[in-house]
C-alpha cells in the first residue's frame, strides 16, 4: 500500500505512542496480601521500568493509599510517586514510565479526574 501526504507536514507528524495496558480486577485474593497474586504478572510487565507513577484518588486518605503502594512495589523493586503529590499532575503522568491506577471507588476517581 502506498500512503500519500496532502502536503509535507502531515508526514513529519510523529506516530501515537504505542500503550500497554495491565488490568487487574482487584489487589486482593483471598489468602493473598495486596497485589501478591499478581506480583508475577506486573513484574513481566514492567520489565525495565523502575519507577512508577500512582493514582490515588479512589480512595480518600490519597497519602495512606500512596504509601502502601510504595511500600508494596517497593518490595518489588519499583519507586513510586504518588500523581497526587506532584506540583503539576499532567506533567507527571506525561514524564512517567508506567502508571498503576489503584481501585477503590470509581466515582471518587472519576470525580477526581475532572
Amino acid at each position: 500500500m502506498i500512503q500519500t501526504f496532502s502536503d509535507t507536514s502531515e508526514m513529519l507528524k510523529p506516530e501515537p505512542a504505542r500503550r500497554r495496558v495491565l488490568l487487574l480486577s482487584s489487589s486482593y485474593l483471598f489468602g493473598y496480601g495486596y497485589l501478591d497474586f499478581a506480583e508475577h504478572e506486573i513484574r513481566d510487565f514492567l520489565d525495565g521500568v523502575r519507577s512508577v507513577l500512582f493514582v490515588p484518588y479512589a480512595m480518600s486518605d490519597h497519602d495512606a493509599y500512596a504509601a502502601k503502594a510504595r511500600e508494596r512495589f517497593g518490595r518489588m523493586g519499583y519507586e513510586i510517586e504518588s500523581v497526587h503529590d506532584a506540583t503539576v499532575p499532567a506533567e507527571a503522568v506525561r514524564g512517567a514510565e508506567a502508571v498503576f491506577v489503584g481501585g477503590g471507588n470509581t466515582f471518587r476517581l472519576l470525580t477526581a479526574g475532572r
